[in-house]
C-alpha cells in the first residue's frame, strides 16, 4: 500500500501506564502494521477531551477510530464520535469496566459504532484480540493470522488484570509499563517478537521494584484505618505511585477491608478491597464520577487534591494563632 493510500488508525486506550490499555493499544497497531496508526493514552477523566479532540486525516481510505479499555461522560463526546462518522470514519468501542458495561446504553454511548464489544469477561486487551481476530478471520483477511503470533503478550495482561496470575512474570510486566511509562512502554512492546522484556522495560522493572518499596512505605507512614458500624473496615493512605501493588500489601491478611490510595503522582484515588470483602468498588467509584471493577476502581476528586494541603493549613495555623 502507498504511503499516500494509507488510512489513519486513531486509538485512545486507557493510560497514562495501564499495562491492559497499552496492550489493547499494541494489539491493534500491530494488526494494523502496514497502516499509520496514532495512539494517546488516556486517563479515565481526560477520555472526553482526547477523544473530543480526534480529527480525520485526508487521504482516500476512510479513518478509523479504537477506544478501548475507556469510558467517557459527557454527551458531547457522543455527537463529536457521531459527526466523526458523518465525515466518513468508522469507530469501534471495546472495554470491560462494569460501570462502561452497565451503562451501555446511556446518553453519552448514543453512537452507532461500526462495532462496540462490551464485557467483563476478559481484559480489554483480550476483548480487542478476539474482535480483531474474528473481523479478519470472516474478512478472509491474512492479518488474523500474524495477529496469533502477538496472542502471548495478550494473555499476560488479561492474566494481570483479571488477577489470575497464573502467569508468573505477568506482575513484573505491569510494573515496568508503570515505571517506563505507557506511551514508551508500548513503543517498546510494538517492537518485540516475543514476550521477553527488552534492555529498556528490564532497567524499568528494577527501577519500578525499588520506586514501589518507597510508596509503600509512604503508604504505611500516612495510613489512616476506621472501623465502620456495618462490619467494614476503611484503610485510607497516600502512595507514590503503584496503587495496586501497595493497596495489595495493605490488605494482606485483612478482612472485610476497602483500601483507599491517594495517589500523590496522578492525584487520583485507587480502591481495592480484601478477598472477602463483597463491596462493588466500581460502583462507589462511580458515585464519585469514577469507575472500574468491582475489586478495582478508581477516582479524581478535588476535595482530595486539597485535604493535605488543608490538613497542614490547620496545624500551621493553629500553632501560628497560640503563638500569636
Amino acid at each position: 500500500m502507498r504511503r499516500h493510500e494509507r488510512r489513519t488508525i486513531h486509538v485512545v486506550s486507557h493510560g497514562p501506564s495501564c499495562l491492559d490499555g497499552v496492550m489493547a493499544a499494541a494489539t491493534i497497531k500491530r494488526f494494523y502494521a502496514d497502516e499509520r496508526v496514532l495512539t494517546t493514552l488516556a486517563a479515565n477523566g481526560d477520555s472526553d477531551r482526547v477523544i473530543q479532540g480526534l480529527r480525520l486525516k485526508p487521504g482516500s481510505q476512510p479513518d478509523e477510530i479504537w477506544v478501548t479499555d475507556l469510558s467517557w461522560t459527557s454527551t458531547e463526546t457522543a455527537a463529536h464520535l457521531r459527526q466523526l462518522l458523518r465525515g466518513g470514519a468508522r469507530a469501534y468501542w471495546i472495554d470491560h469496566h462494569r460501570t462502561a458495561v452497565a451503562r451501555a446504553d446511556a446518553p453519552e454511548f448514543d453512537v452507532p459504532f461500526t462495532g462496540r464489544l462490551l464485557s467483563e469477561q476478559y481484559s480489554a486487551a483480550r476483548l480487542t484480540f478476539d474482535f480483531l481476530k474474528r473481523m479478519a478471520d470472516e474478512n478472509g483477511d491474512a492479518r488474523g493470522q500474524a495477529l496469533d503470533d502477538f496472542f502471548p503478550f495478550v494473555a499476560i495482561a488479561d492474566d494481570h488484570d483479571r488477577w489470575i496470575h497464573q502467569i508468573p512474570e505477568s506482575p513484573d510486566w505491569a510494573l515496568a509499563v508503570q515505571t517506563l511509562g505507557g506511551m514508551e512502554s508500548y513503543r517498546e512492546i510494538a517492537r518485540l517478537s516475543e514476550p521477553v522484556m527488552s534492555r529498556r522495560l528490564r532497567a524499568a522493572l528494577e527501577e519500578g521494584r525499588l520506586a514501589m518499596d518507597r510508596s509503600l512505605a509512604l503508604a504505611n507512614a500516612t495510613m489512616v484505618e476506621r472501623s465502620l458500624g456495618n462490619g467494614l473496615r476503611v484503610r485510607t493512605a497516600c502512595c507514590l505511585g503503584y496503587s495496586s501493588e501497595v493497596a495489595s500489601k495493605l490488605y494482606e491478611g485483612q478482612s472485610q477491608t476497602v483500601i483507599a490510595l491517594f495517589d500523590l503522582r496522578s492525584l487520583g484515588v485507587s480502591l481495592r478491597r480484601s478477598a472477602d470483602c463483597k463491596v462493588d468498588l466500581s460502583q462507589l467509584a462511580r458515585h464519585f464520577g469514577g469507575g472500574g471493577h468491582p475489586a478495582a476502581a478508581g477516582f479524581m476528586v478535588e476535595d482530595a487534591k486539597r485535604a493535605p494541603a488543608e490538613r497542614l493549613a490547620d496545624l500551621l495555623g493553629a500553632r501560628l494563632s497560640a503563638a500569636s
